[in-house]
């Protein structure tokens, strides 16, 4: 559906559509159209990359921060054990009670 529409455009930018509009036998609506078109592929493909490259960089740090922890963790295994441990969550308090009853109700 077409509609009119006043866009504020300065001298010179009218005088490029005109020509382009001109030269390739197009409507101006046409032409900005496309223009539009075309802007939009170049925006869109710069934040693909973009994006593209911020992931990139984000699973070279967790490769790095992997190694980091492995080293760690082979020269010291205490700190493993407790990390794993910190990484499953927290237990319950009757779970907790159960784990480390140390005397009375043993079965």
């Amino acid at each position: 559906m077409t509609e009119k529409t006043t866009v504020g455009i300065d001298k010179d930018l009218r005088k490029k559509i005109k020509k382009l509009a001109a030269w390739l036998d197009l409507s101006q609506s046409e032409i900005i159209k496309r223009a539009i078109a075309e802007y939009e592929k170049t925006v869109i493909s710069k934040i693909r990359s973009q994006e593209k490259n911020k992931n990139a960089i984000e699973n070279e740090i967790e490769k790095i921060l992997q190694n980091a922890t492995d080293l760690i963790w082979t020269e010291d295994p205490k700190s493993k054990e407790i990390q794993l441990k910190l990484q499953q969550g927290s237990e319950t308090i009757d779970d907790f009670i159960a784990n480390n009853w140390d005397f009375g109700l043993e079965l």
